[in-house]
Formats: structure tokens, sequence, C-alpha cells
């Protein structure tokens, strides 16, 4: 096992590494945009132009140089390039059939949940790493580019930024892992996945606007992850994060069945 989460971990590092640099430049731009807004007095004055709609989301975040510098975990661009870096990393078992890899792992005695164990492992580890990095950036930003008098987001609030953040990858990064349970190439399980989850966050962003599909939209995970009723204190933290878990649990637990009974 050890030996398979290393190879893995190896493969994975250098695109870790580019994402992770890209979510800390994103952090550190978007304090020191913050700060120079906080400078100039006009904090608070950019929610005037967000439409009404995205008052409760985007419009709360930029009433406060706190919020202003929350933005990076849930600006939409960030959100999805963390679920798809983590639907990429999950549908590792199908590109080891693809390459005609599991032939040579399985001919060792190994159980054939290790393989999908591996995978469990590098893509919630990763997703971690990239939010730790994303919160190290965003301590080490305000320390540096912050106004002095500036008010620093609360801790709490980061923390559940971040959570969120990563149990909505692990969604999507489970349910990767089932579509390759079935299929015989990597890219056909990234694509499948990749496209539903876009579906999913436009449903929920037009839930917003369209309230016949409100209802609708709960189906979406993204709809269990708005940042602005984070801070502002409405979000059901515990709710949102449990129903997160089991949609990813479900995902997981259909990876291990399927795995375990398909022809390879």
């Amino acid at each position: 096992m050890i030996a398979l989460i290393r190879r893995s971990l190896g493969r994975t590092a250098r695109p870790l590494i580019a994402v992770a640099l890209v979510l800390c430049g994103f952090q550190l731009a978007l304090i020191a945009a913050a700060s120079s807004i906080a400078a100039d007095g006009n904090v608070g004055g950019l929610a005037r132009l967000v439409p009404g709609f995205l008052q409760p989301s985007l419009g709360l975040a930029l009433l406060s140089f706190a919020g202003m510098t929350t933005i990076g975990f849930f600006d939409a661009i960030i959100v999805m390039l963390v679920v798809l870096f983590a639907i990429h990393l999950a549908a590792e078992p199908a590109g080891d059939i693809e390459a005609g890899l599991v032939d040579l792992l399985l001919a060792r005695p190994l159980p054939r949940a290790w393989l999908v164990t591996r995978s469990v492992f590098v893509m919630m580890s990763s997703t971690v790493a990239l939010v730790l990095v994303m919160t190290a950036a965003l301590w080490v930003g305000l320390s540096w580019l912050a106004p002095t008098q500036a008010s620093w987001p609360e801790p709490r609030v980061v923390v559940k930024m971040g959570a969120h953040l990563m149990l909505v990858a692990w969604c999507f990064g489970a349910w990767s892992l089932a579509a390759s349970a079935w299929v015989r190439r990597r890219g056909t399980a990234v694509g499948i996945v990749a496209i539903v989850g876009v579906a999913l966050y436009l449903i929920d962003f037009v839930g917003m606007l369209w309230r016949p599909l409100a209802r609708v939209a709960k189906l979406s995970p993204f709809y269990y992850f708005h940042g602005g009723e984070i801070i502002s204190g409405t979000a059901n933290t515990a709710q949102d994060l449990a129903v997160l878990g089991s949609i990813a649990a479900a995902g997981f637990a259909i990876a291990y069945w399927r795995f375990s009974q398909r022809d390879l």
C-alpha cells in the first residue's frame, strides 16, 4: 500500500505544486487589491455594483476588508479549479486500466480495494494540502499586505470556508472514483464527472435567480457552500458539511463495490 501511495504521490507532485502556486498567487493578489481598496476608503463601495440576486453571497463579502480577503475560498474559478483537480486525481484507477498497469499491479497478491484506497488517500490528502496552502497564503498575505487598521477575517470563518471547499472537492473526487470503476479510460471518467460538476454549479447559480429551480438546486453540492452565508453567520455549517460528507461517502462506497465486481 505504501509503495502504491508513494508512486501516485510522485506522479501528482508537480501538478499539485503548480495548482498550489496558482492558489497562492490568487490569494496574494486578492489581498493586495483589498488592501488598496481599504487604503482608499472605498470598502463597501463595490457591493453596490453587485446585482441584487448576488448580494446574499458575493455582496456580503465586499462589505468589509475581512470579507474581501476570503473570496478566494468560494470564487467560482478557484472552487472549480480545486474540484477539477480532485476529479483528475481520483480517476487514477481508470488510468491504470487504460495503461495496462492494473494487470501488473494485481499480478501480485494485492487486494483490489487497495487500488481504490490509494486513490482515496491521494485525492483527499492533496485536497487538504491545497486548502492548507490557501489558508497559509491568506495569513502570510495579511501579515505582509494588510493595512494597519484593517480587521482580519475571523479564524472560525476561514476554517469553515476551507472545510466547505475541501468537502465539495471530496464529493466530486468520490464520484470521479466511482465513475473510474466503470470505465476503462481516465479521460472518460474525468470528462463525465467534470461536465456534471459544471452543470450542477450552473443549476445552483440559476437556482438563485429562478425560484422554480431552487428545489432542484438542493441536489447540487454547491448549494451547500455559499460563502456569503458563512460570512454573515447564517449558514448551517453542521448540516452543510454533513450533507457534503454523505455525498462523498456514497461515492466512495460505490467505487469500492463496483471495483471489486468489475472484470479487469
